[in-house]
C-alpha cells in the first residue's frame, strides 16, 4: 500500500488568498490556480501514482494569514471516499476553544488525524497554548502533523521554523505521536537526531523528497538508518505543491539506484522501501495498545 501522508485539501480563491498562493508558488514551476486541488483532480492523481490512500489536510491559519481550509471540508470529501482519504483537522491554539474544536473534529466529523501549524501563526509549537490541544489529542490517540521547516510564507516567523522546536513538546508528551512535517528542511540533519532521542516522534519527506537532488535524499535516508529511525520517516508529497507521480518515481528509482547513496550505503531494501511508502504511516493510525496509551502531563 502507498500512502502519501502529507497532501493539502484547499482551492484557489475558495480558501487561498491570492497572496498566499503567489508567495507560496513564486519560486517554483507552478502559478497561483495550481494549488487548487479539487476532488476529481486529487483523485486522478493519486491513480496515476498509484497511490492507495492520502492523509489530506485541513489548515487553519486564519488569524495570521486571513484564510483557513475548514475541517468541515476535509470531512466532506474523506466522508466520499473512506477508502481513498484520512482527514487530519486544523486548529489555532490561539484562538479559544482550540482543544474543543478539534474533539469536536474527530468525535462528530470523523477526522483521524492534527496538522498544525505553528510558524504560519507565530507561535513555537511548544507554545503553551497548545498543551490542551496536546492532551486532546493524546486522549483521543491521534497523530499530531507539525509543520517544521522552512515556508515561503511572509506572514510566518522563520524564529519558529527548527524542527528542534518540538523537542519540549516529545518531552512533556511522551507517548504522543507526532509527525514532523518536510523532515524539518533544512534542518534536515538536527531532524533525523531529533527522531533518534524520542521514540514517538516521526517525520515526513514532503516537498523535501520531491525537490532535492536524490543524492541529498538518500544521504538524509542514510543517516536515518544510521541512527535507527528510517522506519520512522513517511513518504508524502505535499500535493498540490508537489507531483505525486513524479515523487513516486523518484523515490523508486532512490531505492534501486545506488549511485546517488553515500558510501558504505546500500538503496532502500524492499522491507524499506514498504514501509517508507506506506507501511509506517498506516501503522501510524493503528491505536496505540492500552499499556502504551499516551500519557498528558498535569495540566498548566
Amino acid at each position: 500500500m502507498i500512502i502519501d501522508a502529507h497532501v493539502h485539501a484547499g482551492e484557489y480563491y475558495r480558501h487561498y488568498t491570492a497572496r498566499f498562493a503567489e508567495q507560496m508558488t513564486a519560486t517554483t514551476d507552478l502559478a497561483p490556480e495550481d494549488l487548487t486541488a479539487p476532488e476529481a483532480k486529487l483523485l486522478a492523481e493519486m491513480d496515476a501514482a498509484g497511490v492507495d490512500r492520502v492523509f489530506l489536510l485541513a489548515f487553519d491559519v486564519r488569524r495570521v494569514e486571513g484564510f483557513s481550509v475548514p475541517n468541515e471540508f476535509v470531512a466532506d470529501l474523506c466522508a466520499r471516499h473512506p477508502d481513498r482519504l484520512t482527514g487530519f483537522a486544523s486548529v489555532d491554539a490561539g484562538t479559544p476553544g482550540a482543544a474543543e474544536r478539534l474533539r469536536e473534529a474527530v468525535t462528530d466529523l470523523g477526522l483521524r488525524g492534527l496538522k498544525t501549524a505553528p510558524c504560519y501563526l507565530r507561535m513555537s509549537p511548544a507554545d503553551r497554548r497548545w498543551y490542551d490541544v496536546y492532551e486532546t489529542a493524546a486522549e483521543l490517540d491521534i497523530p499530531v502533523l507539525i509543520h517544521t521547516g522552512y515556508t515561503p510564507s511572509r506572514n510566518a516567523a522563520p524564529r519558529f521554523f527548527s524542527p528542534l522546536l518540538v523537542e519540549q513538546v516529545a518531552k512533556d508528551f511522551p507517548g504522543l505521536k507526532v509527525i514532523l512535517a518536510h523532515l524539518g528542511t533544512p534542518w534536515t540533519g538536527p531532524c533525523v537526531e531529533l527522531l533518534a532521542r524520542h521514540p514517538d516522534l516521526y517525520a515526513d519527506l514532503s516537498i523535501f523528497g520531491s525537490y532535492q537532488p536524490p543524492a541529498v535524499v538518500a544521504r538524509a535516508l542514510a543517516h536515518a538508518r544510521d541512527r535507527g529511525v528510517l522506519d520512522r520517516l513517511l513518504w508524502g508529497t505535499d500535493f498540490p505543491f508537489a507531483s505525486m507521480t513524479g515523487s513516486v518515481a523518484r523515490t523508486a528509482e532512490l531505492a534501486r539506484d545506488p549511485g546517488p547513496w553515500p558510501d558504505g550505503s546500500d538503496p532502500l531494501s524492499p522491507r524499506e522501501y514498504e514501509d517508507l511508502m506506506g507501511g509506517t504511516a498506516a501503522r501510524l493510525l493503528a491505536p496505540t495498545a492500552p499499556h502504551a496509551a499516551p500519557v498528558p502531563p498535569p495540566h498548566r
